[in-house]
Order: structure tokens, then sequence, then C-alpha cells
């Protein structure tokens, strides 16, 4: 599906899961899309869908729509390219003080809290989208048994590095702010001191593996 949210602005939404798959095949969509109208401005790609920025003097809808139309063909008909790049590996507290939903996550699953660290911490996790704030990174996917929805009631503020659950999605907080996510460990906030090293750390279609770490280890590493 093509929609236009904006003069200048086109949005590909992709028939596929909003998953490792599915930001795999968006990425397949922006390298076609950008072959097939040079001209564009920007590019953004989240889980399955692709928004794309043009020029005011070069944007004509039906070509636009054309060419993405036959780019979504052709990236559906592909298979994904699967991601060759390191993993972003980010060490993980999992102490109960730094984990304040640890304990519900682990009875609504049935499982002790280290269980929970051990599920979280034994995939590999596909950066599907950022945003929400600079650093954040949407990545999936949790192992079904321990995901649950955010809070009601979002916190008013959590701490930077604070790793949340949302459903079958994962993240850590780049910066202290409000959010309804479910705390279950902590990263060391000096990972995330500067704002363009945190940014470009993560991208749409890269890896990130969690490693546990003991709290000295923790300590030493939050300087």
């Amino acid at each position: 599906m093509i929609t236009f949210p904006g003069p200048v602005s086109a949005l590909v939404t992709l028939p596929v899961a909003p998953d490792r798959d599915g930001i795999a095949r968006v990425l397949g969509l922006e390298r076609l899309a950008r072959e097939a109208l040079p001209d564009l401005r920007a590019t953004i790609p989240a889980f399955n869908r692709l928004l794309v920025e043009g020029a005011p003097d070069s944007w004509d809808p039906e070509e636009i729509e054309s060419a993405l139309a036959a780019a979504a063909d052709r990236c559906l008909a592909e298979e994904p390219r699967a991601d060759t790049g390191e993993a972003v590996i980010l060490p993980v507290c999992y102490d109960a003080d730094l984990a304040p939903d640890l304990q519900e996550v682990a009875a609504n699953a049935g499982l002790n809290a280290a269980d929970v660290a051990r599920l979280h911490s034994g995939r590999r996790y596909a950066v599907l989208a950022t945003g929400f704030a600079p650093g954040f990174a949407y990545m999936g996917d949790v192992d079904a048994r321990i995901a649950l929805p955010r809070l009601a009631t979002p916190r008013a503020r959590v701490e930077t590095g604070s790793v949340g659950i949302a459903d079958r999605r994962t993240g850590v907080y780049p910066a202290a702010g409000p959010g309804g996510w479910r705390l279950i460990g902590r990263v060391p906030a000096a990972l995330f001191a500067d704002a363009a090293e945190r940014i470009a750390r993560f991208r749409p279609g890269g890896t990130v593996e969690f490693r546990p770490v003991d709290r000295d280890e923790y300590e030493a590493a939050d300087g």
C-alpha cells in the first residue's frame, strides 16, 4: 500500500510482518527505491514500512507511485538479505533494584528472575526501527514467554540505560525521561553519554545482543 502523508513524501507499507524479515525486506525496498528515484532527499525504514521524501521541483506523484510499486513488487519477490555486520553487544545487569518489573515479568511467565534474564539475553535481536528518543532502538522479537504489554500508567521517570520490554519488543532508554515499558535490567548509562554515538550505534536491520554482567562489572562500566 502506498499513501502520501505530505506534499513531497510517500509511505510504502509492505504486506509482511513488522519483524526481522519485514525490516530486511524494507531495506531491500529502500535500495531499489533509491536506484529508481535518485532525486529522493531521504528514506526512513521502520518495521514493515518505508517513508520517502523528495524535492518539490522534481516530485511527480504518479511517477513516484509507479516506481515505488515496482520496487515493492521486486523486493517481495526476492529473498531478503541477511545482516552480515557485527552485532552491537550491550552489557546488562539484571539486579532487582535496577529492574523494577523483573519479578512481575517472571511471575506472569511462571518463571524466576534468572530465567527471564536468560531468555532475554539468549537471543540476537534485530533493530526494527529507531525513534521515540534519539538513540532509541525498537528491537525484536522477545521470547513470547516473557512478553508483556506496556504499563497502563507510564512512569514519570525512567533512568538512562534501562532495558525494557513492550509486547515482543525490547529496547534501551538512551536518556532519562518518562516511559511505560516493563523494566527488567539496566545497561551502563555511560554507554549512552555521547548523543551522536548512540544514534549511530543502532540502525534498522542491524543486530544487538545483551550480555549479562554482575553488579561490580556494571558499576565499573558506568564509571
